[in-house]
């Protein structure tokens, strides 16, 4: 018995000895995600690219209006490049206004003659997910329907995505038939297939080409022409599943009987900017939150600060301008060994630049590239210049050309001749 007792004591020491010496073993199990409840779910950095979960991501699946998101880009990249302005006008269609009178897709009724801006249009389809406006905005960018959904289809194309779109609102074939707005060649069911990774790289680019994007997102409510819309998202403040240590801040939501429930969120952490999407669930939100938090639980971040840096323009030459980061920090997530942070900015032109030798107030002009060396994950950073300024140093000498004047050589001869 003596003998006994003296074994059960030297198990539990053990035990506890085990115990202090790895401290994180108890801790560990906290750490998992688990499987989120839906078809699909993909979680990244918006700024690096770098993923902290995936579910499904690469298989498609219909993704509602989330397809908005896309419609939104193309729009936002429109307006950047000066082919359509926040504050043009326009009156809507007669199809579209139909479809707005819908009770079952529309949630802005919109009324014959009534004019709508872009920005107007945007709000509309971002906050209360309206199919007319998000439609509207296809064919103002593209001229048609038709042309805008082709549009569609080569972006997605051009970045890799898998995904295939028949409408820009997220509708599909079933709903459109009684609007004018099925295209040719597509079945009477058929509607957009995109996978969870390629919406929520979307979204990164939409982020990218407007980052005041959330400012609309988030908005609970707003109002259209004296029409009041509301949010469906409700993860954000005042809605019942806003969770304050989640800090969703929009971005989107769909819903359709095929589709199911499907969200993308942004939100962000220590400052970096993040994006998640959860494609084809019943608890889509209360899921996100969930899956936030375990994110949270599992990876750590270690950032750098990025500060303003005076780039050369050109090799060998004096010209230099003061230029600004996009974000004040970069950074990399870790789960159990920290990150080892190395920061190089190098000048980077574009071929309008080159050719036309300036540099515009607000121009790209160099890239920092932070990377940690651990796990070779990096995040680029684009830096834009702070003021107009010419690609050269004052003192540049040209060569001089060399070729023939044969006219000339011909008229030298005679005179020649007589000396």
């Amino acid at each position: 018995m003596v003998l006994l007792k003296h074994w059960l004591r030297t198990i539990a020491m053990v035990g506890i000895i085990a115990a202090i010496l790895a401290p994180g073993t108890a801790q560990a199990a906290t750490k998992t995600v688990s499987k989120v409840p839906a078809r699909a779910a993909y979680v990244m950095d918006a700024n690096s690219g770098q993923v902290l979960y995936q579910q499904n991501a690469d298989k498609r699946y219909p993704i509602a209006s989330l397809s908005k998101l896309l419609t939104v880009y193309l729009t936002v990249n429109a307006i950047n490049e000066g082919k359509i302005s926040w504050d043009d006008e326009v009156t809507m269609p007669q199809n579209l206004i139909k479809l707005s009178h819908s009770y079952a897709y529309s949630s802005l009724r919109m009324k014959a003659g009534e004019k709508f801006t872009v920005r107007q249009l945007v709000t509309a389809a971002m906050v209360a997910s309206s199919n007319s406006a998000a439609t509207e905005l296809g064919e103002i960018v593209a001229g048609s329907n038709a042309k805008f959904i082709a549009l569609m289809n080569q972006q997605s194309e051009e970045w890799g995505l898998e995904a295939h779109f028949i409408s820009s609102s997220g509708l599909d074939n079933s709903d459109l038939k009684d609007y004018n707005l099925v295209l040719p060649d597509t079945g009477k069911d058929e509607q957009n297939l995109v996978s969870a990774k390629a919406i929520t790289k979307v979204a990164q680019q939409l982020l990218k080409a407007d980052p005041q994007i959330t400012d609309i997102a988030s908005k609970t409510e707003a109002s259209i022409n004296g029409t009041k819309i509301f949010n469906e998202n409700s993860c954000l403040p005042g809605k019942p599943q806003y969770k304050k240590e989640s800090g969703i801040d929009g971005l989107k939501t769909g819903y359709t009987e095929n589709a199911k429930l499907c969200f993308t969120a942004t939100y962000t952490v220590d400052g970096q900017r993040m994006v998640a999407t959860i494609v084809g669930g019943d608890t889509t939100f209360s899921a996100m939150n969930k899956l936030i938090k375990e994110l949270k639980q599992k990876y750590r971040l270690e950032t750098t600060p990025l500060t303003e840096q005076r780039i050369s323009l050109a090799n060998g030459l004096a010209t230099t301008v003061a230029a600004t980061p996009v974000t004040s920090q970069a950074g990399v997530w870790y789960q159990e060994q920290a990150a080892n942070l190395t920061t190089k900015v190098s000048t980077k032109l574009t071929p309008t630049q080159l050719s036309t030798g300036m540099v515009d107030a607000g121009d790209p002009v160099a890239e920092a590239v932070v990377t940690d060396t651990q796990t070779g994950a990096r995040q680029q950073v684009m830096y834009r210049a702070q003021r107009t300024t010419t690609l050269f140093a004052d003192r540049v000498v040209f060569a001089a050309k060399h070729n023939v004047d044969r006219l000339l050589v011909a008229l030298r001869q005679p005179v020649k001749s007589l000396f």
